[in-house]
């Protein structure tokens, strides 16, 4: 080989290296999402549900059971992903559970979202929100003193890692 051809591949190596490094490889892929826009989501997706059932619950009183962003299971390197689950917990008497989760799943229904199979073993009724990973429940906590709303992003790309992810 001569020293011309080699110092063209040479160059030729370098140039593609350069061209790797910044064009994905070594970079974070940031994803579209803040994680403001994915708890607001979340508080909306609450919120409707809310509004659905509150025929059903009338002035019961509710509170933040829980508010969490947690990294994903199977995570990509150099790709921020991230899962937020928010629950509303309801005080509300068991005697008007079936009433509720009824509500909810009309609500369900309407907003077309794909309903989870029923599941004898638990108390609630959920959906995922068609083309997209958002998932809705609501049903008795399993002290069975009270019933919860409780919103999952699965998992999200986000474009920066959130404040509070575990």
């Amino acid at each position: 080989m001569s020293r011309t051809r080699r110092t063209t591949n040479s160059a030729a190596a370098i140039a593609f290296l350069a061209i790797t490094a910044t064009t994905g490889c070594g970079i974070m892929n940031h994803g579209k999402a803040t994680p403001a826009s994915v708890e607001k989501k979340a508080h909306t997706l609450t919120r409707q549900t809310l509004d659905a059932i509150h025929p059903v619950i009338g002035s019961a009183r509710t509170s933040v059971d829980r508010a969490d962003w947690g990294k994903c299971p199977t995570e990509t390197p150099g790709v921020h992903r991230f899962e937020y689950a928010y629950t509303l917990k309801l005080e509300v008497p068991q005697d008007r559970s079936e009433a509720v989760m009824a509500a909810a799943k009309a609500h369900f229904v309407k907003q077309g979202y794909d309903l989870d199979l029923p599941d004898p073993k638990t108390a609630r009724v959920g959906g995922t929100e068609k083309n997209s990973s958002w998932w809705v429940g609501v049903g008795v906590n399993n002290d069975k003193t009270s019933m919860f709303i409780s919103v999952d992003s699965d998992c999200v790309g986000t474009s920066h890692d959130p404040k509070t992810a575990s």
